[in-house]
């Protein structure tokens, strides 16, 4: 187990990493799937309102930085026309379905149930980007998933105590960020392989 102040640096780590896909965003060599970019901007701040309220110190900090990155990666999606990526009819109903999510933590007061609608909907916000790292890696960016799965990574490492409101959500990051950075280093073993073909 890590010292508690271990919990911010892990949170600072993370934001690196959306920082870094924001700059390949504004780039253009990575294109966000704005949906989920949106709803990963918004979800964490709820989750970060409801830690909050329970009392959660350094390790809500790492859902803080993990709603506002996103935020500013969506910003910057409107000033590059290569970082556009068009959703699909899927991604509305994801989308819908998430937003259902959060609609159902507004009408709860149970802060735990609260992190359970906001994980669930977060989960629905992220499949359209799943889906797209597995089917055009090349849109997105594996070094900024493995970033920010390092920090919240270290974050997790660093919970004093291990109960849903202090672990969930940052187990969930760590899993996520390295999901997609799995995900999206695919295409640089693949072009790797072709390069060596004769």
């Amino acid at each position: 187990m890590l010292p508690e102040y271990c919990a911010i640096i892990g949170a600072i780590i993370g934001s690196l990493g959306g920082f870094y896909y924001l700059y390949e965003t504004i780039v253009g060599k990575a294109q966000p799937n704005r949906i989920t970019w949106l709803l990963w901007g918004i979800f964490p701040m709820v989750i970060f309102v409801a830690q909050r309220a329970q009392g959660v110190e350094g390790v809500s900090w790492a859902s803080f930085v993990a709603g506002f990155t996103p935020l500013l990666v969506v910003a910057a999606s409107f000033f590059n026309k290569k970082a556009y990526w068009k959703s699909g009819p899927r991604d509305y109903y994801l989308m819908a379905a998430a937003i259902i999510g959060i609609i159902l933590w507004v009408m709860t007061n149970n802060p735990n149930l609260a992190l359970l609608f906001s994980l669930l909907a977060d989960v629905l916000a992220s499949m359209p980007t799943l889906i797209k790292s597995y089917r055009h890696p090349h849109s997105e960016s594996w070094i900024a998933y493995a970033i920010s799965a390092f920090g919240f990574g270290m974050s997790f490492l660093s919970v004093q105590t291990y109960n849903f409101e202090n672990a969930a959500f940052v187990a969930y990051l760590f899993i996520l960020n390295g999901a997609l950075a799995v995900l999206a280093s695919r295409i640089r073993k693949h072009q790797q392989a072709t390069i060596s073909l004769p």
